[in-house]
């Protein structure tokens, strides 16, 4: 289990969403309903993704987050990526985070309120389609990428396969 956590506050379609601690695979069902609700915002103006309060951030995590960079490309919006954390900044950039997001040390104005989102169990083939959607989503983004995770969803794609039959 992680003691990570994700904070989330919205108005008038500007998104801000905040990691805190180690987040990891345990969040990602939550993660992912939040960015599928961003998504069907058809007046989305801007999305911030806040890690300053992040420890880490798994691949998993990571993946969520690239599939919100790729999404806004076809939005012509380039979304925030706020990061103070120097490995935390070469780790985004060594993914090619940084062809997708913004990156800045600070936001200009702090969000005042925001809420935690809501932590929900998944059966495990739906984590693991999960795993395997957001490894593919990083896996897209370059060959760097796709080279450090084929692996990886090779197996969970055998395992799954496995515990189909």
């Amino acid at each position: 289990m992680s003691d990570g956590r994700i904070y989330y506050a919205e108005n008038d379609a500007n998104y801000h969403i905040r990691f805190v601690g180690d987040v990891r695979v345990t969040l990602c069902t939550s993660l992912s309903k939040y960015i599928d609700h961003i998504f069907s915002d058809i007046d989305l103006k801007s999305i911030v993704l806040d890690l300053r309060d992040a420890k880490a951030v798994d691949s998993t995590t990571l993946g969520f987050i690239a599939k919100v960079g790729l999404y806004t490309v076809s939005k012509e919006l380039k979304p925030l990526i706020i990061v103070k954390d120097k490995s935390m900044i070469r780790l985004l950039d060594s993914m090619g985070f940084d062809d997708l997001f913004e990156l800045a040390p600070s936001l200009p104005e702090d969000e005042k309120s925001m809420t935690e989102l809501e932590s929900l169990s998944a059966p495990s083939e739906k984590v693991r389609e999960e795993v395997i959607d957001a490894h593919k989503v990083l896996m897209s983004m370059n060959t760097k990428n796709m080279k450090a995770f084929s692996k990886l969803v090779s197996a969970l794609q055998k395992e799954s396969e496995q515990s189909s039959h």
